[in-house]
């Protein structure tokens, strides 16, 4: 069976996934998809051969679908998510996964009500190094500190981007998440508390530069500090324990471990394209009719850390994490 799919929102990320969609995936199907500006959108659908949906909402209400992917402005999750999970369709809703961390719970518990598949677009949980480190990170033995860096070209094109009402932030949201997620599936800890400070370089209303100090369970810090105000992109990741390091960046693929002899590389295969490994996770989530590998409330505990380094930006001191209840 080919999963019927329709695509909210295709700028430069959605169209990544209608590109695999159309051209790597042979367990789907890409039926319509809809964008805000309706020039671009019908050039979309022309390049891909889909139908062009009215809008968001009437893409999300159709009976013909079997999978939903949001990958747009967070303030329309809360619109269509509802829709779609009447209808029982499936939903990959990309990173961030809602606005802000009040306005996921209320779509989490429209996800559990319904009981809809719905999972969480935190790709880089799919990169080669990431999955990588994720094999080894047990061998360091006791956790002592964790550091990530982010850094990317500014997004100036997104005119959404810098309107909190339909971004709900900057940086911390839809960049930080990342590392927030990779904290958590890398230490198996939840954050407790953070500190956070950000900046606008570029943008006028949301930061686009910050630098999160984050205390996990059992004491573990983590540094997590982000940007996009650079004309170069990497992807830092270091992760120190007891019997040695390793340290390794998800975008220049590249990783090697620090012991006792010293710095050994370690031997990767080449880059993953994080995108098309979520759709054919997806895929096999559906065909095996399973639980989504990467649960909504995943991508909404990354979303509650998020809120905890908004609040401390707010106040200048050290903010309570405070974790979305249990759920799908």
């Amino acid at each position: 069976m080919r999963l019927r799919t329709g695509i909210i929102g295709v700028g430069k990320h959605g169209q990544r996934y209608a590109k695999h969609a159309v051209e790597d995936v042979d367990e789907i199907e890409l039926v319509a998809v809809a964008r805000r500006d309706a020039v671009r959108g019908r050039e979309v659908a022309t390049r891909f051969g889909c139908e062009l949906a009215a809008d968001a909402r009437a893409l999300a209400d159709r009976a013909d679908l079997d999978l939903l992917i949001v990958a747009a402005a967070p303030a329309l999750i809360s619109e269509v998510l509802p829709i779609a999970a009447a209808r029982g369709t499936r939903l990959l809703i990309e990173k961030p996964v809602a606005l802000n961390l009040a306005t996921g719970i209320d779509l989490a518990a429209t996800v559990a009500r319904t009981g809809v598949y719905c999972t969480a677009g935190q790709t880089l949980r799919l990169n080669t190094v990431v999955r990588e480190i994720v094999a080894r990170v047990d061998d360091l033995g006791r956790l002592d500190s964790m550091i990530f860096s982010q850094r990317f070209p500014p997004q100036l094109d997104l005119n959404w981007l810098d309107d909190p009402a339909q971004s709900g932030g900057g940086n911390v949201l839809h960049t930080g998440v990342h590392c927030f997620d990779l904290c958590r599936v890398l230490s198996r800890r939840e954050s407790v508390s953070v500190t956070c400070v950000g900046r606008s370089v570029y943008t006028k209303r949301t930061e686009d530069l910050f630098s999160a100090s984050l205390t996990l369970a059992d004491g573990l810090d983590a540094t997590v500090a982000c940007s996009r105000t650079t004309r170069s992109r990497n992807g830092f990741i270091e992760i120190t324990g007891e019997k040695g390091q390793l340290v390794g960046d998800h975008v220049l693929n590249t990783l090697y471990s620090i012991g006792e002899s010293g710095r050994v590389d370690v031997p990767l295969g080449p880059p993953r394209q994080t995108v098309l490994e979520m759709l054919r996770t997806v895929v096999a989530d559906c065909h095996a009719d399973r639980a989504p590998s990467i649960p909504y409330r995943e991508g909404l505990a990354a979303v509650a850390i998020a809120d905890a380094c908004y609040r401390s930006m707010g106040s200048g001191g050290r903010e309570r994490v405070v974790m979305p209840p249990a759920g799908p």
